[in-house]
């Protein structure tokens, strides 16, 4: 027994196998990729990516982290906080610091890498293709060359592709692309393999879906490809024109000579307006009975032909690619995470709680008149108060106080807020010490809060609890800054404890 044949019924092989098996085409093409990536992604850093690349890769997280366990990020998640203020700058953060632990970074760069391989592979197949179809319409210049049949090979398919994109343009909106566009995602991907590397397509695909932007990011791709086919067809035209000697003809049965006179005058007429020359009408009647041999007629043949290519295939091409790329930039500006999504909304609770914002919120129109606090007065009431408004569970409350300070608790609720006003305007204290949590941003009517309380008290100050630790004393200088604008005086501004009860006991003045 031999070995079978691989052409015989028992022996033969797929074209997959032959792409597969070690040594193959798919084999050589990924080697030569595998070492591009290299190249490319030794570079790489979270700090090198783009605002839209740092959104893929979130998104390419988020798409890797359905169905798997949730990841130790403690360490992200501070190191977010610290790079960024917006809640969805944060998450990007995250994802660049877990991304370049876990791989997934390097998964994005690789897969960049190859869509540019994919992108090359199909321009020089476009190119090839585009100055094959030159030669092979023009043939050896054995016999004339009919310029109908020549005009219509390297222009029909153009103008039906072209057609075909307006039509879905118009019919599925944002599903169309072109197919161009869809083969070059589909070639990525076969380059790319399996593994994680489909999460950062379809990570790509539904940011650039959602934002509008994915349609013209595919056209633009299959734009140019085109455009690439028709520059080779050029190409191709003038190095065969300048090689060979062609005779040009038109042939008909049943058409007479004035259809191809009008013909080749109007279709002359946007050549010759970019410079080109066109036939005049006794040259045109003459290419109907036999190949003319002046050289200057086959010249102005040429030049006709050549001109209708880049008239009526290069700049409507052109132009289309450029509107699809301007329109992409437009889109990819637009492109946001969806918060509203079970893992971002996750997130946002981590990394921005409903109680953590940074700077003034709620600020107040600049048409209404600003809350002050009033200055030391004299009331009856000789006791001294402390007050929490709105602090955390996890702030030690109340802190030891001496018999001669009394506890007012956390006001939290508007009744909370009123029943205090009204104990304070019966019993006013001497003096008001009121303590806020910097993790909380001061709100315009948290002010106005603090402006009322100060007027039920002989003296008010403000403790800002907690602001000597780490986490809050990046967020201190917007109460005292709110503070300052709301009249109280720096020093009754304070943030040390044993300070803040030292004077609420009469210690210092």
């Amino acid at each position: 027994m031999g070995v079978p044949n691989q052409y015989s019924a028992g022996g033969r092989r797929r074209w997959s196998d032959f792409w597969r098996r070690p040594g193959g085409v798919r084999s050589v093409i990924l080697c030569v990729c595998f070492h591009l990536d290299a190249t490319l992604g030794s570079s790489e850093s979270v700090d090198d990516l783009s605002e839209f690349e740092a959104r893929w890769l979130a998104e390419a997280m988020r798409l890797h982290g359905q169905g798997y366990p949730v990841v130790e990020d403690e360490q992200a998640v501070r190191f977010a906080c610290a790079a960024a203020r917006d809640v969805e700058q944060r998450i990007c953060w995250r994802a660049r610091w877990l991304g370049a632990r876990n791989g997934m970074l390097a998964v994005l760069v690789a897969w960049r890498a190859r869509a540019a391989w994919a992108m090359a592979l199909l321009a020089l197949v476009a190119a090839l293709s585009g100055a094959g179809a030159a030669l092979a319409v023009l043939g050896d210049g054995g016999r004339p060359a009919n310029v109908a049949w020549v005009l219509g090979s390297l222009l029909g398919a153009h103008f039906a592709s072209l057609a075909a994109w307006f039509a879905l343009m118009w019919v599925r909106g944002r599903e169309s692309g072109g197919v161009v566009g869809r083969c070059w995602l589909w070639l990525t991907a076969r380059m790319a393999g399996r593994g994680v590397s489909p999460r950062i397509a379809q990570a790509l695909t539904g940011l650039l879906e959602r934002a509008g932007a994915l349609r013209w990011l595919l056209g633009a791709i299959s734009h140019g490809v085109w455009l690439v086919a028709l520059l080779a067809a050029v190409a191709g035209l003038l190095v065969a024109l300048s090689l060979r000697r062609y005779g040009f003809v038109w042939e008909t049965t049943i058409l007479p000579a004035e259809v191809f006179v009008r013909f080749v005058e109007v279709s002359g007429w946007l050549p010759g307006v970019l410079g080109f020359a066109t036939p005049d009408a006794d040259a045109v009647r003459l290419s109907g009975v036999e190949a003319v041999a002046d050289g200057a007629v086959r010249r102005v043949w040429a030049s006709w032909l050549i001109g209708c290519v880049v008239a009526y295939g290069i700049l409507p091409r052109a132009l289309a690619w450029l509107v699809c790329i301007a329109l992409f930039r437009l889109g990819q500006r637009r492109v946001r995470l969806d918060l509203n999504l079970p893992a971002y909304a996750m997130l946002v609770h981590r990394l921005a709680p409903m109680g953590e914002r940074i700077g003034i919120i709620d600020p107040a129109p600049s048409g209404l008149p600003h809350a002050h606090v009033r200055g030391r007065h004299p009331v009856q009431g000789h006791a001294a108060l402390l007050v929490g408004l709105e602090l955390r569970d996890d702030i030690d409350w109340p802190p030891p106080l001496p018999a001669t300070v009394r506890d007012g608790g956390v006001v939290d609720s508007r009744a909370q807020r009123q029943g205090l006003v009204a104990r304070l305007a019966a019993d006013p204290p001497q003096r008001l010490l009121i303590a806020c949590d910097p993790r909380l941003s001061p709100d315009r009517g948290s002010l106005e809060y603090i402006a009322e309380l100060s007027r039920h008290a002989g003296t008010c100050r403000v403790w800002l609890a907690g602001a000597g630790s780490q986490v809050e004393s990046a967020r201190t200088g917007y109460w005292r800054e709110a503070l300052l604008e709301l009249g109280l005086p720096r020093h009754d501004i304070m943030e040390r404890r044993d300070a803040a009860l030292g004077w609420l006991e009469g210690a210092s003045s």
